[in-house]
């Protein structure tokens, strides 16, 4: 420590903080069912009001580049309704996402294959193969 000290005067310089030891980052878990849906609607929600405050900065907008005649002003204005028609769109792709993650998790619960499987003979012929079946089963009593 002391030769670090000597070296800082000699060259002029200031001591050295200190480095921390960093702490761990936290485990990131994967969202559950319900916070996907929390995020869901947390996003739809933001989204939505985003638009609604657009929808209302956009009428005042246009009534001051109607009144100013402002070349900038309309510039602005076209802007704001591009990132407005944005929006919409995006809102509407995340409800398509949140589709396809129900989708996807619905489908793992379906049974994918179905046997539709007929007997195809007489009522004798069914009970032959019903009493050679029993004649198959041992009693264990």
């Amino acid at each position: 420590m002391k030769m670090d000290e000597n070296l800082n005067k000699v060259f002029n310089l200031d001591t050295m903080p200190e480095i921390k030891k960093l702490d761990m980052l936290p485990i990131v878990s994967v969202p559950g069912v319900e916070e996907r849906e929390d995020d869901f609607d947390l996003a739809r929600s933001t989204m939505r009001n985003l638009i609604n405050k657009n929808e209302a900065v956009l009428n005042d907008l246009v009534d001051l580049a109607r009144n100013s005649e402002s070349a900038r002003v309309y510039e602005v204005a076209g802007q704001l309704i591009k990132t407005q028609a944005e929006m919409a769109k995006d809102l509407m792709t995340l409800h398509k996402q949140k589709k396809e993650v129900d989708g996807d998790r619905s489908e793992s619960q379906n049974i994918k294959t179905q046997n539709n499987i007929v007997f195809a003979g007489s009522t004798s012929d069914l009970l032959k193969m019903i009493s050679a079946e029993r004649s198959k089963i041992i009693d264990a009593k």
